[in-house]
Formats: C-alpha cells, structure tokens, sequence
C-alpha cells in the first residue's frame, strides 16, 4: 500500500539526499538490558515480531523516485536480527555505521546480546524515516514491554500514512500555512547573517562534545529560578553565543520540535518532529531576561512548527540576502523531565565540577547536513552536548571553545545572586 512521505519524513528525506553517501549520521540506535527475569532468544524473537506488527512504520519502505519518493506498507516484515555476545555498544556501532537501503531493507535492525541462552541486552538501529528520538523511546518501551507481556493494548494514535492523507487535506493546507506566515514575519525581524569567511578544512564538517556535570546542575537551577524548563535556559544560551559569532542583535535559530502535543500524536511512531523558528533580541539588560524572552518565543516556535517543507523552502527562501536563520538546536532531553534543581546552586562545588568538564572531537565529515548544530543528550546530573560546524565558519578550536563558553555562560549565571 502507497502513501506519500509525512512533512517530517520529507524533511529527513532532504537530509539523507544532502548527506549521501555519509547519511548512517542520521541513524538513530538504543541499546536497554533485558528484563530482569530471564528471557530466551526464542520468546525475544515473538516479541520482535509482535512489535513489528504493531507499528506500521517499521513495516514501511520506500518506492518511488529518489527525487519525490513514497512509503510502501507492507502486512508483515521481518527486519535483520543478530545474535551474539559483543559487548552491546559495540554491536549498536557496526549497526550503526551502515546507511539504510530505503528500498529494500527494512527500517529497524536489531541485535540480541546473550549470556548463555538468555537475551542480556537488545540493541535497536532505526532508520530515521521510520522514527524520530521521540518515537524510537516509544518504540523501546514497547519492547521491554513486549519482552515481559504477551500483548499490549491496541495503538490509537494516528498511522503515518493516516497523517500523511491530513497533511494534505485542506485542514492541513491551512495549518502549513499559518505556520508559513508565522516563518516570514520572524524572518522579517532578523538581522543579516554573515557569509563564512575561514578557509575551510578536510574534512570540512566536525563535531565535538562536550561531557559536563556543571552544565547539567547550572541549567537546572536557572531553570528553577525563572521557572521554565532547563531547554530554554541552553537555548538561550546557545543563541546569544551565536550572536556572537554572526553579531546580529536580531538572531533567529531553529529547534527541533517533538510536534506531539495532540492526544492522537501522542504515541505516534514514525518522524513527525520538524523545525520551529525561535528568534530573540539578544540586546537584553542581563541572561536571566534572556531565559525569560526565550520562554515566550519557544513557546510561540513550538505551535508553527508543522508544516509542508517544500512550500516552508519556498517562501523562506525568498526573505532577502543574508536573512536567515542560523544553526540548529536539538534536545532530545525533552522527553525527560527536568530533575528539582536548586535556584542558588552551591557555587564552589559548581566550579568545581566545570574544572572536570571533557570536550573531545567526535565526528568529522565531508558533506554538509547543516552548517551549525547543537545536540544536547546525556543523563540526570550530565550532560553531552555536541556541536558540529562548518570548518568555514568555525574550525576545531573555535567548536572547543563555543561549547566552553557555553558552559561558562550558564554556570556565571546560575552562580549570581542576583
């Protein structure tokens, strides 16, 4: 059964055609231990396959032309599985190195860790056509779930091909488009941004990051002391060090928004998450009345961010030269809660802990799947924060020291009084 791509799976579509043939940077992997008691290969394996029928998008492929492709649904998969007993984060690697071969593979590859005859860990690797960071969680509680029960209670939210036929339906025309309008006029309030002017290296794009206890228990306590969540405090963050980089006093950066606020999105597994478009004046009195501005606008950025890209590039592109956005901005904490997090954190233990901060080159590339991008991952009480760039724009040292600087930034503020 054909169904067009979803917005967001268009959106991941671009990437992958932008990254080729280097696109296995837009696998998404997990790796959970299995349950407590005891489970066998073989009842690991009925699980599998109780998942797969679950969710129709990793039974999906794509046909089609590459330039304008389709889903393909099929009524049953069986995706590849592995048994073995590597360390399970050395198994997610070698799943994970590989692009995906959208036409004839199915989207989900799985590994089974045993110790003796029992399954120790699973390792998940998600084609990120079939899911997003939010979707491959639900996916994971599934099946542990599935690990322990032998069946679950029917999926009610909405199929992708089910969003797919709204997206294109004339509610879904007037929802892209107030999303449009909403695009353009925070367009029209930013300031130019700069062309790239460092000679590029080999290889052109690099990513490091950032392991840090301090930034973790910084941004909590900001986060509790001008009650928004700890994601706005490191968004503003992250944009005021832009600023400094572009110098705009009006900047514009783009976040990735879950876009599962509905009840029927809710449980959605598929890529539904796309861009919003957050915009501040950095020229404010103090970082606190910058986390405050940031609250409003991501607030406003997450309600316009559902969309048909095509018609998005369309009118965005047209904005006037130098107008746009720059970077992007990913927490995929925002399926955790923030942790209570103190509002006058202990500020020599804060120092501290900076002093033990990491930043290590993690990846480098040769094509370009976008000029600035800020990842932020990690645990309670640690964060990661990963930033990958342009050389032309900012080399290895300059990367170093923007996530430094970011870190600095939240905890000076978090350790001020007032």
């Amino acid at each position: 059964m054909e169904a067009p791509l979803t917005w967001g799976q268009q959106d991941i579509w671009r990437a992958v055609l932008a990254a080729a043939p280097q696109e296995h940077y837009l696998n998404i992997a997990r790796v959970f231990p299995g349950p407590r008691r005891p489970v066998t290969v073989e009842r690991a394996g009925r699980a599998l396959d109780a998942l797969v029928a679950r969710h129709e998008s990793l039974r999906t492929r794509l046909t089609g032309p590459r330039e304008a492709p389709l889903q393909l649904l099929w009524p049953a998969a069986r995706p590849h599985v592995e048994i073995t007993s590597e360390p399970a984060h050395v198994v997610r690697d070698r799943l994970a190195a590989e692009p995906f071969r959208y036409a004839d593979e199915w989207p989900l590859r799985v590994a089974f860790v045993v110790d003796g005859e029992h399954v120790r860990d699973v390792v998940l690797v998600l084609c990120h056509l079939a899911a997003d960071g939010h979707a491959a969680d639900l996916v994971v509680r599934d099946f542990r779930l599935l690990l322990i029960r032998d069946a679950l209670p029917p999926v009610t939210a909405a199929t992708p091909r089910e969003l797919a036929a709204w997206q294109r339906s004339e509610e879904g025309t007037r929802v892209s488009g107030r999303a449009v309008a909403f695009w353009l006029e925070e367009h029209a309030r930013m300031d130019p941004v700069p062309d790239a002017a460092l000679v590029p290296e080999t290889p052109r794009f690099v990513e490091a990051t950032m392991s840090s206890t301090a930034l973790a228990a910084a941004a909590q306590a900001m986060a509790a002391r001008h009650r928004v969540s700890s994601s706005t405090v490191l968004l503003a963050a992250a944009m005021r060090l832009a600023g400094g980089l572009t110098g705009q006093r009006h900047c514009g950066m783009r976040v990735i928004v879950n876009n599962r606020f509905a009840a029927d999105r809710r449980d959605v597994v598929s890529t539904i998450s796309q861009e919003g478009l957050v915009v501040l004046d950095l020229d404010t009195p103090s970082f606190g009345d910058l986390v405050r501005q940031g609250w409003s606008a991501a607030m406003r950025a997450y309600r316009q961010a559902w969309f048909d890209p095509y018609a998005m590039e369309e009118a965005v592109s047209a904005a006037g030269p130098g107008i746009r956005s720059f970077g992007c901005f990913n927490d995929q904490r925002l399926v955790q809660r923030d942790e209570p997090g103190a509002a006058s954190p202990d500020e020599r233990a804060l120092r501290a802990a900076a002093e033990r901060t990491e930043v290590a080159r993690t990846d480098a590339m040769d094509r370009n799947i976008c000029d600035f991008r800020l990842h932020l991952g990690g645990e309670p009480g640690r964060m990661e924060v990963s930033l990958y760039a342009d050389t032309a724009l900012l080399g290895p040292a300059g990367i170093e020291r923007y996530l430094r600087d970011l870190e600095t930034l939240v905890v000076d503020a978090a350790c001020r009084v007032s």
